[in-house]
C-alpha cells in the first residue's frame, strides 16, 4: 500500500466537516473511503505540538466532533427496537449507570444466561477449588464489594450457580468446603457490629462531654468533676438523658454546698483567713486559736 503524505489541509477540512478522529485515522466514513495522510493518534499529537496553531484548531474540532458522535450513537442505540441478538427491547429493565445513563437489558438474554447451565472451564474451575480449598468465601469468588472495596470478579454468580447444577461433584465440593463459611461470616458480622456500637459509644460520650460542659456556667470551678457526676448517675440509670438540661442547677449547686468558695460548709458566715490577725495592738492570728486558747 503506498504511503500518502499527510495533507493537513484535508485534514482539517474534514474536520470542519463534522468527522471524528477515530473515522479520519480509520480511513473510513460513513462507509466511504477518505485519505488524509494521518493513521495514528500519535502522529497527530506530535504534528499538534510541532505547529501550536494548527494543532489548537483541531484539538477544538477533535472534541467537538467527538461528542457529537458520541451523542449521534446513544441516541440511536436507545431507539433501537430490538437487542443485538433480535429479541424485543418493549419491556427490557432499565437501571441508571453511575455516570448517569439510561440502560436497557434485554429480559430474553437475562433469562438465556440464566438458563445457561454449562460447567466452568478447566482453568476457571481449578482456580475456584483453590480458592475454597483457601477457605476463601463465595462472596470474594463472586467480586461481591467488601466494605465498599471493589473485589475481582473470579466466576459472576450466575454462572456459579449453573455450574453447580451440570457437575454434581462440583456442587458437592462446594457444600463441603463452604459448611462453615456461615458461621466465620456471622463472627465477622457480629465483631465489626460491636466494633461500631463501641466506637459509637466512644463518640457519643465524647459529644455528651462537650455538650454538658457548654450548659455549666464558665465561672463555676471544678467544671470537669460536675459533668463526671452527670455521667455516673447516667450511667447508673439514676439521671435520664432527656433530663440533663434541667438538671445541671442541681449538680452545681450541690457542689458548691460540698466545696464552698464564699461560705462555710455548714452555716451561713463568710470564709476567713486563718492567717488573719485578731487585733490590731497584739500579734495573735485567728490560726492561733486553733491550737490553743485565747489566755493561754
Amino acid at each position: 500500500m503506498p504511503i500518502i503524505p499527510f495533507r493537513q489541509a484535508e485534514f482539517m477540512a474534514l474536520l470542519e466537516g463534522g468527522a471524528s478522529l477515530r473515522e479520519i485515522l480509520s480511513g473510513r466514513r460513513n462507509g466511504k473511503r477518505i485519505r488524509s495522510g494521518m493513521h495514528t493518534r500519535g502522529a497527530f499529537e506530535k504534528y499538534c505540538a510541532e505547529n501550536p496553531e494548527w494543532g489548537m484548531r483541531a484539538k477544538t474540532l477533535v472534541v467537538t466532533n467527538g461528542l457529537a458522535a458520541q451523542k449521534r450513537k446513544g441516541a440511536g442505540r436507545s431507539e433501537q427496537p430490538t437487542c443485538k441478538r433480535g429479541h424485543s427491547l418493549v419491556d427490557a429493565y432499565l437501571h441508571t449507570s453511575p455516570e448517569g445513563w439510561v440502560m436497557r437489558n434485554c429480559r430474553t438474554c437475562h433469562q438465556m444466561r440464566i438458563n445457561n447451565i454449562k460447567p466452568l472451564p478447566p482453568a476457571k474451575l481449578l482456580q475456584v477449588k483453590t480458592m475454597l480449598l483457601a477457605k476463601k468465601p463465595i462472596a470474594e469468588i463472586t467480586g461481591q464489594h467488601l466494605r465498599g472495596k471493589k473485589r475481582p470478579v473470579i466466576v459472576n454468580s450466575t454462572l456459579l450457580y449453573n455450574a453447580r447444577k451440570a457437575d454434581p461433584a462440583f456442587d458437592l465440593f462446594v457444600k463441603q468446603h463452604v459448611a462453615e463459611s456461615s458461621s466465620r461470616a456471622q463472627k465477622l458480622r457480629w465483631s465489626l457490629r460491636r466494633a461500631h456500637e463501641a466506637t459509637q459509644r466512644q463518640r457519643d460520650q465524647a459529644n455528651d462531654y462537650h455538650t454538658i460542659r457548654a450548659m455549666i456556667p464558665p465561672g463555676v470551678p471544678d467544671a470537669d468533676e460536675i459533668v463526671s457526676r452527670i455521667f455516673e448517675d447516667m450511667l447508673s440509670g439514676a439521671l435520664n438523658r432527656n433530663d440533663v438540661a434541667k438538671r445541671v442547677r442541681f449538680y452545681v449547686q450541690e457542689r458548691e454546698k460540698a466545696f464552698p468558695t464564699k461560705y462555710r460548709k455548714f452555716g451561713d458566715s463568710l470564709l476567713v483567713s486563718l492567717d488573719e490577725q485578731l487585733f490590731d495592738d497584739g500579734g495573735a492570728t485567728r490560726g492561733d486559736m486553733v491550737t490553743r486558747g485565747l489566755w493561754d
